[in-house]
């Protein structure tokens, strides 16, 4: 279990584990040479991290968590000595790694970016059997505005237009999505 801040790993350190998320919600993130992060990937339950250590051996991100996280740890080193007996823990885990590694659609601007981000979430947390119309947003509107390239003003005045437009009710990060919804 992984209290909010908590880093899971940190880039440049070995890579010993692969980690599913049984339990809340984790940003990925990019530090840059003045320790300014940049956040590239939120993680929510059922998502695999750290995949890159099939191929580097090495943590490519810093993993931080958002809310309190509960993660099964799946040693590389067990992994190797089990692939090849267990085909449905193999076949699994390929499952895992080419969803995680699946392009994702280029974002739109304001109120398409923040609400794409929104319905995003809802559609995830809804393929894994959990709440989808009302949850926890997991991010500040800073790490919202970090993820989605854009400035914090926007993100505010977007989800205030949504909010008063009754597609979505938020109080702190707890948002109930009303007319706003996944399509389909």
């Amino acid at each position: 279990t992984l209290r909010p801040g908590t880093r899971l790993f940190r880039a440049g350190e070995p890579a010993h584990s692969l980690f599913a998320v049984r339990q809340g919600m984790l940003k990925t993130v990019e530090v840059g040479t003045e320790g300014e992060e940049r956040i590239v990937a939120v993680s929510t339950p059922g998502d695999m991290l750290g995949s890159e250590a099939f191929g580097t051996r090495i943590y490519t991100h810093d993993v931080i968590a958002l809310q309190p996280v509960v993660c099964c740890e799946l040693p590389l080193s067990l992994l190797s000595d089990q692939y090849s007996r267990v085909r449905e823990l193999a076949a699994a885990l390929i499952n895992l790694l080419s969803r995680a590694a699946a392009p994702r659609a280029p974002l739109a601007r304001g109120r398409e970016r923040v609400a794409g981000f929104i319905v995003e979430l809802a559609r995830r947390l809804e393929r894994r059997g959990l709440e989808s119309r009302r949850f926890s947003l997991g991010m500040t509107r800073q790490e919202i505005a970090n993820l989605l390239d854009t400035r914090i003003e926007t993100v505010s005045r977007m989800i205030q237009k949504m909010r008063r437009a009754r597609e979505i009710e938020i109080e702190g990060q707890q948002v109930t999505l009303l007319s706003l919804a996944p399509p389909g």
